[in-house]
């Protein structure tokens, strides 16, 4: 069998921040229903005071800071709150805190909605839930949200996982090892939030995006596991991506699901 790499989850998850701009530039928003049914879901009453776990360059946070809720955002990356606090400045209800969740100064009882996009998983399990329930008012909740990528459609799909098992097989197919992260996804959350969160009701939204070559490479630019590859071997994958697209019409459509997972505090 061959030996797994050693995985920093610290430095990998602040690679992000060495990235900011192509992270806001390329990454992909989230669907409006989204929203919608965090805020049935969870009963966010209007005006609402929402604390964000790792907010990034503010992509979920301003969803919901235009439909009028108060947002604390943890971050860790001064680049990436940079970024979004550019954007989100016409919201003075939004608000940020350079730290990491963990270590972050909690404000009990102070919040209708701990909320967290393409963020939780980075937070150890074993204060990730126990905290964010802490910082909940007593009827709060408890939302998590990710976009996961199912892929392309079309000999697309199969002439870049080729160029993926050429140059970097150990990042596999990414459509069924999303499929395996959802699912491992609501299995942790289950076991792990049952002590303090009533059971999670679970949700996906199937939505896709057309990329330019330039852009689609951007965007995998922004990802941990291909930012971690060593530069030649990244050089080669991306002019190996670059090629298939461009011999394809010179864009391709992206598929994905927001998997979204919600549950109340427990009494």
């Amino acid at each position: 069998m061959d030996e797994q790499p050693i995985i920093d989850w610290k430095k990998d998850s602040e690679s992000f921040d060495t990235v900011a701009d192509q992270y806001d530039q390329y990454r992909p928003e989230y669907p409006q229903k989204l929203v919608d049914s965090v805020i049935e879901l969870s009963g966010l009453p209007e005006g609402g005071r929402i604390l964000e776990v790792g907010s990034g360059t503010g992509k979920a946070t301003r969803l919901f800071a235009h439909r009028g809720f108060a947002i604390h955002c943890i971050e860790p990356g001064r680049n990436l709150a940079a970024v979004a606090a550019q954007k989100l400045q016409a919201y003075p209800r939004v608000t940020f805190e350079i730290t990491r969740f963990e270590e972050w100064q909690e404000q009990p009882t102070g919040f209708d909605l701990v909320m967290s996009a393409q963020a939780f998983h980075w937070v150890p399990k074993e204060i990730s839930y126990t905290k964010a329930s802490r910082a909940l008012k007593p009827a709060g909740a408890l939302a998590l949200f990710w976009n996961m990528s199912m892929g392309s459609k079309g000999k697309i799909e199969a002439g870049l996982n080729k160029i993926y098992q050429e140059i970097v097989p150990e990042l596999g197919s990414q459509q069924s090892a999303n499929e395996k992260t959802i699912q491992e996804r609501l299995d942790q959350i289950t076991q792990s939030a049952c002590v303090c969160f009533e059971p999670f009701t679970f949700r996906r939204f199937p939505w896709s995006q057309n990329y330019r070559t330039g852009e689609y490479l951007g965007l995998l630019n922004t990802y941990s596991d291909h930012l971690r590859l060593p530069e030649p071997a990244r050089q080669r994958l991306f002019e190996g991506i670059a090629a298939a697209i461009d011999a394809d019409g010179g864009s391709i459509q992206r598929d994905y699901v927001a998997a979204l997972f919600v549950a109340q505090k427990l009494p």
